[in-house]
């Protein structure tokens, strides 16, 4: 059973905020839009290795998506955990199209495409070193741990795998597997971890603890481009004719195309939290907005059942993205 679905990761939300708000031809819509197709191929890729996770129905698979959690100083990110009472399984997914040549000797990947040749970064490194992190992980929490192992995931079925000239197949690039040998793998480790390491209250107390430190990678997406704020739209923008909305009693107007709106704000304010800070004040609202009135700021902002810390004047509301 899925213990955390996938969702669409906060970078991609961030990124498609970014292109909604940036001023028409800007000279760097171009580079912002092919990361943004390339995230998406990743994304979609981990989509489809979920629908063969879907078939693991037993109750004794806890299978945690995207998992992001800290180890101190920093966080450490997991594209699918399989937790069960005999074993844990990290799975890293890969969505590359054409032909990959493993070359173990450089811990390497190389992909050939279309004529073009691109190098990777060895996944089973990085595999091994998410197995290094997560083991330390349940150390620091005092958690139950069943072995760990790792399996490198390449999720588009046409990817073709290759070994480097003089190379030959063996552990642990014997980990790197189609996605529709999954299930089989699976199979493999259930034979082979027989002995039950962690009892039912051990994998909830893994399950509470596993949900609760997970943290979404909040980025400061203007800085990565090298974006002003002053570069971004400012204001309500018409979903009809992204011209520049104004606040007439109760709802928004669009003078240019005469498109009108009762919560044509949200949009507006959520890409304030995905592209600026995730809080904001009643006047840094009225900015947004462009509206004078403190007391319509309130309301708009109570309607949105946001946290809030402090009070009166100094209240600050605040996007759980968790």
């Amino acid at each position: 059973m899925f213990a955390r679905e996938r969702v669409i990761p906060l970078k991609i939300k961030q990124i498609e905020a970014l292109l909604r708000n940036l001023r028409q031809n800007h000279s760097k819509e171009p580079l912002i839009q092919q990361d943004l197709k390339k995230r998406i191929a990743g994304f979609n890729g981990e989509k489809a290795v979920d629908y063969h996770l879907s078939f693991l129905t037993d109750k004794r698979y806890l299978i945690f998506n995207d998992l992001r959690l800290p180890l101190t100083p920093h966080f450490f990110q997991i594209d699918s955990l399989i937790v069960t009472p005999f074993y844990c399984l990290i799975l890293e997914i890969k969505n590359i199209s054409g032909t990959l040549m493993i070359d173990p000797e450089f811990n390497q990947l190389t992909k050939h495409y279309n004529g073009i040749e691109t190098g990777f970064t060895d996944p089973i490194s990085q595999a091994q070193r998410q197995k290094l992190f997560l083991q330390r992980f349940f150390y620091d929490n005092k958690l139950v741990k069943p072995p760990i192992v790792f399996l490198v995931v390449i999720s588009n079925p046409n990817t073709i795998l290759k070994m480097a000239k003089g190379q030959t197949l063996s552990p642990p690039y014997t980990k790197i597997i189609h996605a529709q040998n999954l299930i089989s793998e699976i199979s493999k480790l259930n034979n082979l971890y027989t002995n039950e390491i962690a009892s039912k209250k051990d994998i909830s107390k893994i399950k509470r603890c596993f949900l609760n430190s997970h943290e979404p990678a909040y980025t400061n997406i203007l800085k990565q481009y090298g974006i002003e704020g002053a570069e971004l739209f400012r204001g309500v923008q018409c979903e009809s004719c992204l011209g520049k909305m104004e606040r007439i009693p109760r709802i928004w107007y669009c003078e240019r195309c005469k498109f009108t709106s009762y919560h044509a704000h949200k949009q507006a304010i959520e890409d304030y939290f995905l592209l600026l800070k995730p809080f904001i004040t009643n006047k840094e609202l009225r900015d947004l907005l462009g509206i004078q009135s403190s007391k319509t700021a309130r309301i708009i902002l109570n309607s949105l059942n946001l946290k809030t810390t402090g009070s009166t004047k100094g209240t600050v509301y605040h996007k759980d993205f968790h």
